[in-house]
C-alpha cells in the first residue's frame, strides 16, 4: 500500500518529533499501528526491510468455495 519512500518520510517526521495523529492525518494512515510497525521492522532490519513491501494474497470466490467444501 505505502511505498517505502513514503515509510521512510514518515519515520523520519515521526523519529524528528511529529505526533503520530499528524502522520496519519497528512499520509492516509489508518492506525497508529502501522507506523509503531514500520519502526519496529526499522529498528530490528534496517531500511532494506521497509523496501521489501509484502503484497496481500487475493483468492478468487471459486477457489474460496474449493477450499471451504474440502
Amino acid at each position: 500500500m505505502f511505498s517505502a519512500k513514503i515509510k521512510q518520510q514518515v519515520l523520519s517526521k515521526y523519529l524528528q518529533g511529529n505526533s503520530s495523529l499528524l502522520l496519519m492525518k497528512e499520509y492516509g494512515i489508518k492506525g497508529s499501528a502501522t507506523i509503531y510497525q514500520w519502526l519496529t521492522q526499522f529498528e530490528i532490519f534496517g531500511i532494506q526491510e521497509l523496501e521489501n513491501c509484502r503484497r496481500k494474497t487475493f483468492y478468487d470466490y471459486s477457489f474460496k468455495i474449493k477450499v471451504i467444501k474440502w
